[in-house]
């Protein structure tokens, strides 16, 4: 990977800037076939795959493990792997943020030597601010991290708190009634 171009994002396709543009860059997981397995434990896949009435052709879509992306000229990670289903774009080659570093030469491979690790084919979509989208979440673990752990005051969301508001009566009295 090379460092130069690590924070430089993907330019617009057309040359003509888009403000509300994503570059969403990650793995196809359903490249070779209609579906993507995903590990579920205990050597056991879950299989994911659109359907429309009918199967949708893995052209039509991507199940893409999303490391990053890029917006308004910043590139930014992801604070882990997100499972995302894309329908509204087609996987293109990387561009910027350091993913297209396949594209990129090493010292080692100029020097004729072996590339220093093996290159992920990372993919790249162009979305836009407002496309909707299925976020999978996947976790395997036991029953009792998975359930009771996770909702441990200051462990589960903040959603999930009872909110009250008490609000001070002009008279300086304060009741719930």
């Amino acid at each position: 990977m090379s460092e130069d171009n690590c924070d430089i994002p993907a330019p617009a396709s057309t040359g003509i800037f888009i403000p509300e543009e994503i570059f969403l860059y990650g793995v196809k997981l359903n490249r070779k076939e209609d579906y993507a397995d995903i590990y579920a434990g205990d050597g056991q896949e879950l299989r994911v795959q659109l359907n429309r009435n009918k199967l949708v052709s893995r052209n039509n879509y991507s199940i893409v493990a999303a490391y990053g992306y890029a917006y308004e000229g910043y590139c930014y990670r992801f604070d882990r792997v997100r499972l995302l289903v894309v329908t509204v774009s087609k996987d293109e080659d990387p561009v910027g943020c350091g993913y297209d570093f396949e594209k990129a030469s090493t010292p080692a491979a100029k020097a004729g030597g072996a590339p220093t690790s093996p290159a992920p084919k990372y993919r790249m979509w162009r979305i836009m601010a407002d496309t909707k989208m299925l976020e999978l979440a996947t976790a395997f673990n036991d029953a009792k991290t998975l359930i009771l752990d996770a909702n441990l005051p200051g462990v589960r969301a903040p959603n999930s708190y009872s909110i009250t508001v008490r609000m001070a009566h002009r008279g300086g009295r304060m009741t719930r009634d």
